[in-house]
């Protein structure tokens, strides 16, 4: 399954080249000079497409391109740096912690609409989560985003 990352950055070393500081092996973990447990996380692509509407409102920019843009370049790297965009990051991924501690455990959401060539039917994908393992993780983005923006650091987010 496809994977996107966010790490804490200092702003002084986000470029063109970020990417080049950080590489993922075989499992497609990340791998980076001074990357904690505490200063990355990972979710899951049809999680991120899940909440990717709210994930549009954020005010962001892309280093490839050296454009500002909105929400986060789903196959590519975009960084949250603004002070005013990382407490709303912040904002967000706490109310979607507050909406799913109110799921029951697994967390069974509805993912993208697919077709079955061979059954000539279509549905939609069944996207199932252990709840403290999904709230933990948006926890720690969470508590990233709010580091970030207290120590004038960013968030970069590598897209799948």
């Amino acid at each position: 399954m496809p994977k996107h990352h966010f790490v804490i950055e200092n702003k002084s070393q986000v470029d063109g080249n970020i990417h080049t500081y950080y590489s993922w092996d075989s499992q497609g973990r990340i791998h980076g000079s001074g990357l904690t447990t505490e200063n990355h996380t990972t979710l899951e692509d049809e999680f991120i497409a899940y909440l990717y509407d709210s994930l549009q409102w954020l005010d962001t920019w892309n280093p490839s391109t050296c454009m500002r843009c909105s929400g986060l370049n789903n196959d590519g790297i975009t960084v949250i740096e603004e002070q005013d965009a990382l407490l709303k990051f912040h904002q967000l991924i706490r109310a979607w912690i507050d909406v799913f501690s109110h799921a029951p455990d697994p967390i069974v959401l509805t993912g993208n609409y697919c077709f079955d060539e061979k059954e000539q039917k279509g549905c939609y994908e069944k996207l199932v989560y252990n709840k403290v393992e999904l709230i933990d993780e948006l926890h720690k983005l969470a508590n990233m985003a709010e580091y970030a923006g207290v120590n004038g650091k960013c968030i970069v987010h590598f897209g799948i």
